[in-house]
């Protein structure tokens, strides 16, 4: 028959001073990671600002039709507005489009996530999301509570996605993010 344990009968009591219960207490009801100091869990890499495609034949393409386009409406429509309009943004996409990515320092811990010198707390912050597809795609979406800020969308680059969703899941709900029809266009173009 297995050993029965009699819960009413008291342990003897050995000598143990107030401080060592104390002390026994706190190791018992201290299991949680302290959240500030050397020892708080902490992820950091480097990545780039955005998204950097070198080869941008599509870009091209959206450039010289818009161009065309601006020309063809001042040319037969005498349309001046859209015209303009249409040049505009062909010059807009051709100095984005030169813009080189700044490296940014990435950084997530207890206080919130900092890319750069940005900040975003976690009381600031309403979800979280990690797109990753192997070979292509690999980034962490953040929501804002904000409701006129887009998703930040910061790169992962040789990071494991596993260690960075296990630490922010400790601080954020996780939620699926899509991608916008902006975003999708973009990359298409290489923007």
């Amino acid at each position: 028959m297995a050993q029965l344990l009699d819960l009413r009968k008291k342990p003897k009591k050995e000598n143990i001073t107030k401080e060592q219960q104390i002390k026994i207490v706190r190791k018992e009801t201290d299991t949680t990671p302290p959240l500030s100091g050397p020892t708080a869990p902490q992820i950091s890499w480097t990545a780039p600002s955005f998204y950097f495609n070198p080869q941008k034949k599509y870009l091209s393409l959206v450039v010289i039709a818009l161009a065309a386009a601006g020309i063809g409406m001042l040319v037969w429509n005498r349309d001046t507005l859209t015209a303009i309009f249409m040049l505009l943004s062909s010059l807009v996409l051709i100095l984005y489009s030169n813009k080189k990515p700044e490296v940014s320092k990435i950084n997530i811990d207890h206080r919130g996530i900092e890319v750069g010198e940005t900040l975003y707390t976690y009381k600031d912050l309403k979800s979280f999301w990690i797109h990753y597809d192997p070979g292509n795609l690999k980034e962490l979406s953040i929501e804002s509570r904000k409701w006129y800020m887009p998703y930040v969308k910061v790169s992962i680059e040789d990071k494991n996605p596993l260690v960075i969703r296990s630490l922010l899941v400790n601080f954020l709900p996780e939620k699926e993010h899509e991608h916008s029809l902006v975003d999708i266009i973009a990359r298409k173009i290489g923007l």
